[in-house]
């Protein structure tokens, strides 16, 4: 059974390893970009979500962006039957536009607050337990509209917490830390993402900010599927999102963790089970396409990396974040 952690100083507490909800909405494109992984249908889409439940996971982490509201809809569908049981994590701020990247951000406060009504809506309850914004604040006029909202959002009870999904921009979370403005922050960190273990990770200890790990497989890559030299098909939103070097220079990192793989563990588990190894973490999002996949993940909650393995894990990763 997956284990339970606080949120931050939150009142929360979330299974250890939740469950993203990118690739439940299933596949959209905008402007042939495609904005999610895989291609799911509702019916494998709710049973995921049901599995899910049964496995521990009570942590759902989706957006309105994600399959433009339909992931929203269908993690509602799911768990209206144990929504008091469950937490609800969403976000707001990307807006789908003709762009090069198929999206905007708007974090201006009359937005955010109809965007958490939409979700709320489309999600058929009456509260998230987390609402995020989905990008990093990029103007003081950003930071000023998101303090009004989540205020307003939070004293009208539509969520109980708010937070910001900041992915690598880790000098914006640190700054909205020191603004006091959130309980919680969604990141990217990983085996080959290393940089918060720095400096925000401490921040956000000092601060009893709860931490949310988005992509604790390297968006697949930490999975051992992928070797270097794979090229992503066009359909593949990885194969947009990323600089063809960058790509391959993650995939390389991805190689020299090896070693921690046996027969009792696979990739993803030992992934998973380093992001966990931080106790500054509070959940870890991956998301599942299968329910052999989120079974697999789920196990990582019971796997424990050695001191020798985390320190020749931190020698490994220190020539990167130096």
């Amino acid at each position: 059974m997956i284990k339970k952690r606080k949120l931050g100083k939150t009142d929360l507490m979330v299974s250890e390893i939740g469950l993203g909800g990118y690739q439940l909405g299933g596949f959209s494109k905008i402007n042939d970009i495609p904005i999610a992984f895989g291609d799911m249908d509702e019916k494998n889409a709710i049973n995921l979500i049901n599995k899910a439940v049964d496995f521990g996971v009570t942590t759902f982490d989706t957006a309105d962006f994600y399959s433009l509201g339909k992931s929203e809809i269908r993690l509602g569908k799911a768990v209206k039957q144990f929504r008091d049981e469950i937490c609800i994590f969403t976000k707001a701020g990307s807006v789908a536009s003709y762009t090069d990247i198929g999206f905007e951000i708007d974090l201006s406060y009359h937005h955010l607050m109809a965007s958490v009504d939409r979700s709320l809506q489309r999600l058929d309850t009456d509260y998230v337990d987390v609402f995020q914004i989905h990008k990093a604040p990029q103007s003081e006029a950003d930071f000023q509209s998101v303090e009004k909202a989540f205020a307003k959002i939070k004293s009208e009870g539509k969520a109980r917490y708010c937070g910001a999904s900041v992915g690598i921009k880790y000098e914006v979370g640190i700054e909205l830390m020191k603004r006091g403005l959130v309980d919680s922050l969604q990141l990217y960190f990983s085996l080959i993402d290393p940089i918060p273990l720095k400096e925000l990770f401490p921040m956000a200890k000092k601060e009893g900010v709860g931490i949310i790990i988005a992509e604790p497989l390297g968006q697949g890559l930490l999975t051992g599927k992928y070797k270097p030299d794979h090229v992503f098909p066009n359909s593949d939103i990885r194969n947009h999102v990323y600089d063809p070097n960058l790509l391959q220079k993650k995939l390389q990192k991805s190689q020299e963790f090896q070693f921690l793989i046996n027969q009792s563990r696979n990739a993803s588990q030992v992934a998973l089970s380093y992001v966990l190894s931080r106790d500054e973490v509070s959940t870890c999002i991956p998301g599942s396409k299968s329910i052999e996949q989120l079974e697999s993940n789920s196990f990582a909650s019971e796997i424990i990396l050695s001191p020798d393995e985390l320190e020749k894990i931190k020698n490994i990763q220190q020539k990167w974040i130096e």
